[in-house]
């Protein structure tokens, strides 16, 4: 079967248009991908808050349990708790306990901190890959016009 100029020419143009296409269709492909990627980083970050939130929250209410625990076998052994060295324990712990907490959100603010960073340097890479493939369309278009222009 021979194939006349003209279907050559017919058929390398469909060649490097599909190209184009393709190109297209590969960017907005990575693009839709790292807008999910995105999405997924943005919700692990608000489940890092919650977790740090809840075991701020634990971590406080263990530090009253113990303090209440330590009042009471104070005030069991006939101690005075309302001054002197059972005041100055008591503050200690509950100085330990906030300062434990006050970690666990800082600990849960810096994971959520940086998911969110991964989120958005994700839907920077989905915008860029989505302009990196209009360029290979273009070029595929233009090497074509080039050739059966």
């Amino acid at each position: 079967m021979a194939f006349t100029a003209t279907t050559l020419s017919i058929l390398g143009a469909a060649g490097f248009a599909m190209s184009a296409m393709g190109a297209v269709q590969q960017g907005a492909a990575a693009r839709s991908a790292a807008e999910t990627q995105s999405e997924l980083y943005k919700r692990q970050a608000e489940r890092e808050r919650q977790i740090g939130e809840l075991n701020a929250r634990r971590i406080r209410e263990e530090g009253t349990r113990l303090a209440a625990t330590q009042r009471a076998l104070l005030a069991g052994q006939g101690r005075d708790i309302s001054g002197g060295s059972a005041l100055l324990i008591q503050e200690d712990l509950d100085e330990e306990s906030e300062f434990n907490a006050q970690l666990a959100e800082n600990n849960a603010d810096a994971k959520q901190s940086s998911l969110r960073s991964q989120s958005v340097l994700e839907l920077s890479k989905g915008r860029n890959a989505q302009t990196a493939s209009y360029f290979r369309a273009g070029s595929a278009l233009l090497k074509g016009a080039s050739q059966f222009g």
